[in-house]
């Protein structure tokens, strides 16, 4: 039973206080329909929604099965209206972008209907109201007396015992109404119908009982029709409960339905966590950022550069090699790696022209399209191109021509290098951190180079004499192949190995010791003194010489085409398997560099400059997207009022909005994924789209995290605005 005591409602607008009822008392039962009728502005229509729980109410007291309302909170009220009343509307109040069959699913779908029976039920009834026919037309195609229709198969969906119909009849012609109220007649069997019309002539034939309102009082309430009157059944709360995938599947058809205001959605999205995602990335680049200052075992630390071998020292196959050079960022293979840590000062004949600590590097790892700045790429072994730091390219023009030679070193004057070309040493990936100089060499002589720096940086090989004198030598370099020797036979000069024979040749038993990092091998020998005191070179055959500098290749220098993204690679490269265990083992010598105190002070600031920047711009990102956000979602408002009439409460419109703004997050994340991907990793380091190259699956993960907290703001802000009006205010106007 609902009873009304001396119910009033009050309204307030630009400080004048109307009336819309006064003092009602009134009892309503099941098995009653009751039809409300009276003038325009009566109060006809403000009884129905206080009688519905649509609207307030200011004084009295209004009881459900002998239950006080006036203490209800929103959730209270929500609960009765999602348990007890469906209503049926003169504007309808249809989701226009939903279907037939959608519309009379939503109230099933919300009330936990058995998912399996949801469609079979509502096709039920949409058969029962005549428009099976139409059940995958949209509302907005439907004529006046078919959404009317659709409006009544809804409340007997929801299946509530009392209808709430306010003018259902008022855009209908005379033959639809006559069909609607028929309906209607037919469902107040064993519910309460409360209809709002005005004109009771339609309904004189069905109706059970007639009020008449004047100026919010009641001036007339006359039974028509016996009726077997009945309390309102007591429905348990655990039996109207939506699960969470239904909520996701109902969101995600609220997205589906209006596919022009989702992309839009997208669109704003996207752009905005775009900014989101280029600020984080360039706080990683920042945060990666770290100048040199000393590695014991590199020194050529530049962030383009890692370092592999096999996790269990065994030869790298040409198979592994493959699949290292199979990365994307990869760009070459260095093996012999040992050269790029090779370092040296180097000096012009003249004297005019010095470079400090500078690194050899391969003409190929700079790839075919390379042009000089001054003079040319070279060909001749004997020639290079130097690249040159920003502070002296002025310079390098005349440097065309030079003879470089390494000082402070064994080598001295043997080792000379004529300056072809210059070019700017930015090409290097990272090298803006150093600024360092480089020589690069053709293919011919980085090979020579391999040979020459072996054991002079890298690997020893070291001769001993069996005689017992104690003797040895530890050879460096200045080998030279002569196949006419047997294996196992070294040929020298006396003076080189500071053993005198007393003007003759001779030769001694001797032991070959060959050791580095993963080979330890020693071999025995004959050793050929030859009496010669001028020249260092060391001759032996293809076989002998093969022992020092074995083929086999146990670690090799992966060079990135860039240095964004490097970690992405070395998780990928170190997750590599054989079989159960790891394949791989990395080392990134960019990491293992020192910072004096100085530098880090300046990464912190730069780090802490970088972290300000995120924040900035996420608060300037979510700002600008709740604001379109909120002029999109708000033509959405009129369709979450619908659902609180249909059985959605505060939570689920809610939830509604969350997962709605998710699903776009969702979609702008896998589209910010999908330009990093495309992103060509030869951007340039420190241009606008180099941010985008950083990203790893955690790193990912962190930027998901940050554009999760947007959305979650973005919602929660809307959505608490969608409650601060009642729900037949938000029906008639949209939130501004």
């Amino acid at each position: 039973m609902i009873k009304l005591t001396n119910v009033s409602k009050f309204y307030s607008s630009n400080d004048v206080i109307a009336i819309g009822l006064r003092k009602v008392n009134l009892e309503l039962h099941v098995n009653e329909f009751v039809a409300i009728v009276g003038e325009s502005g009566s109060g006809k229509t403000t009884l129905l929604n206080v009688i519905s729980g649509i609207d307030t109410y200011e004084d009295g007291e209004m009881y459900v099965n002998g239950e006080e309302t006036s203490y209800f909170s929103v959730s209270d009220m929500e609960n009765f209206r999602k348990k007890y009343v469906a209503f049926v509307f003169q504007d309808y109040n249809l989701i226009d972008s939903y279907t037939v069959l959608q519309n009379v699913e939503a109230p099933l779908i919300l009330s936990g209907f058995p998912k399996k029976k949801i469609k079979q039920r509502a096709l039920e009834i949409i058969k029962k109201v005549g428009l099976e026919d139409h059940i995958h037309h949209k509302a907005t195609k439907l004529s006046g007396g078919q959404k009317q229709r659709v409006v009544i198969a809804r409340a007997l969906a929801k299946d509530c015992p009392i209808i709430a119909a306010d003018e259902p009849t008022g855009n209908l012609d005379s033959t639809s109404a006559k069909q609607i109220i028929q309906l209607l007649a037919d469902i107040a069997k064993d519910k309460l119908v409360v209809m709002v019309t005005h004109d009771f002539s339609q309904v004189a034939d069905y109706a059970t009982r007639k009020i008449r309102i004047y100026d919010g009082e009641i001036v007339e309430d006359k039974e028509l029709v016996k009726t077997d009157k009945k309390d309102l059944p007591k429905l348990a709360d655990k039996e109207y409960k939506m699960d969470f995938v239904s909520a996701l599947k109902l969101s995600l058809r609220n997205l589906l339905a209006v596919p022009k205001k989702t992309f839009l959605m997208i669109l704003v999205f996207t752009f905005f966590a775009t900014f989101v995602g280029l600020a984080y990335g360039g706080y990683l680049i920042v945060a990666a950022q770290s100048s040199y200052s000393y590695n014991q075992h590199f020194n050529y630390t530049n962030p383009d550069r890692l370092v592999v071998k096999k996790a269990d020292n065994s030869p790298l196959s040409a198979a592994d090699l493959a699949e290292l050079s199979n990365f994307s960022q990869v760009k070459t293979l260095l093996d012999r790696d040992y050269v790029l840590d090779v370092r040296f000062t180097m000096s012009s004949f003249s004297g005019e022209i010095n470079y400090v600590l500078v690194n050899f590097l391969p003409l190929s790892i700079l790839g075919d399209n390379v042009t000089a700045l001054y003079g040319n790429v070279p060909t001749d072994p004997n020639k290079i191109l130097i690249a040159a730091n920003n502070e002296i390219l002025a310079m390098e023009e005349a440097a065309v021509g030079e003879v470089l030679v390494p000082i402070w070193s064994d080598f001295g004057n043997e080792m000379y290098f004529e300056i072809a070309g210059v070019i700017d040493n930015d090409v290097i990936p990272g090298n803006e951190n150093y600024n360092r100089n480089y020589l690069f060499v053709t293919d011919e002589k980085w090979e020579e180079l391999q040979k020459t720096f072996y054991l002079y940086s890298y690997g020893k090989a070291r001769i001993d004499y069996a005689e017992g004198q104690g003797l040895f030598r530890d050879l460096s370099n200045n080998f030279v192949i002569d196949n006419t020797l047997s294996d196992n036979q070294i040929k020298g000069s006396q003076n080189y190995f500071n053993y005198i024979c007393y003007g003759t040749d001779c030769n001694l038993e001797a032991t070959l010791n060959v050791k580095d990092y993963y080979v330890d091998e020693t071999y025995d020998i004959n050793l050929i003194l030859v009496n010669d005191y001028l020249t260092k070179e060391v001759y032996l055959n293809q076989s002998t010489y093969d022992k020092i500098f074995y083929s086999e290749i146990y670690q090799v220098s992966v060079m990135t085409n860039s240095n964004i993204g490097v970690d992405n690679l070395i998780r990928n490269i170190s997750r590599i398997k054989d079989g159960l265990v790891y394949k791989y083992s990395v080392v990134y010598p960019y990491d293992s560099v020192t910072s004096n105190s100085l530098e880090g002070l300046l990464l912190l600031i730069a780090n802490i400059g970088m972290i300000f920047l995120i924040i900035v711009t996420m608060a300037g990102s979510t700002l600008i997207t709740y604001i379109i956000f909120k002029a999109i979602i708000n033509t959405k408002l009129h369709d979450y009022a619908i659902f609180r009439t249909i059985g959605a409460n505060q939570s689920v419109v809610k939830t509604f909005i969350y997962v709605e703004n998710l699903y776009i997050v969702i979609i702008s994340f896998l589209i910010f994924v999908g330009i990093s991907i495309a992103v060509p990793n030869s951007v340039p380091e420190y241009g606008l789209f180099a941010a985008f190259k950083v990203f790893d699956l955690g790193k990912y993960l962190v930027f998901l995290l940050l554009i999760i907290l947007m959305s979650l703001f973005i919602s929660r802000k809307y959505s608490n605005r969608i409650f601060s009006s009642s729900v037949s205010k938000t029906l008639k106007t949209d939130l501004e």
